[in-house]
């Protein structure tokens, strides 16, 4: 055995430990960075790629944070992907995230002019929830406050201001609706 692999089969085993829920089956693959693994929950049968950052913030500037990251079962995320929490993001079951996705659930401090923003605590701005059967695509970036529908999907490079209601396709910066399924005709028709 050389040395890498003892070292990969270490981290691999060490990633399961410490967080709120592990799920079977499940796996983030090394090199990956995680924020007190205390607040993020991971169901099973997940797979997040290489490179990601899970960043549960419990404190920042003085002041102190209850930040949950909960991810469903089923989940798969791309390379890069980066979530940024001090409060709640919630990705459901059968989730599907492309390379280099950002979520978050606020911003950073900026209301005093009298200091610079990174001396200005993070500000929560809403809770983040992608519900089942979603896809985002890759380099979207999906902020505060947002929710993303049921079996909605995201388009690549889309910054996402607003929610994105069930069964309905969004992109661009800022994103909006272009297509929409309607249940009736059972067809992907275009957003009017």
């Amino acid at each position: 055995m050389t040395l890498n692999f003892i070292f990969k089969f270490y981290s691999f085993f060490q990633s399961k430990s410490g967080f709120k829920r592990f799920g079977s089956n499940s796996a983030i693959k090394y090199p990956y960075k995680v924020w007190n693994k205390d607040c993020v929950e991971i169901g099973k049968d997940a797979f997040i790629a290489e490179n990601s950052f899970l960043a549960a913030t419990k404190s920042d500037q003085g002041a102190n944070y209850s930040p949950k990251i909960k991810i469903g079962d089923n989940f798969c995320a791309g390379s890069g992907l980066f979530i940024a929490c001090i409060d709640e993001i919630v990705i459901e079951d059968k989730v599907l995230l492309s390379d280099r996705v950002f979520i978050s659930d606020h911003v950073h401090g900026y209301e005093d002019t009298a200091q610079s923003i990174i001396d200005q605590p993070l500000r929560k701005k809403g809770k983040v929830l992608i519900k089942t059967g979603s896809f985002i695509g890759i380099n979207a970036v999906i902020m505060p406050g947002v929710t993303i529908g049921k079996n909605s999907v995201v388009g690549a490079s889309s910054v996402v201001t607003k929610d994105v209601p069930d069964f309905c396709i969004a992109a661009g910066n800022p994103a909006k609706i272009i297509r929409r399924y309607d249940l009736k005709t059972k067809a992907w028709v275009k957003a009017i």
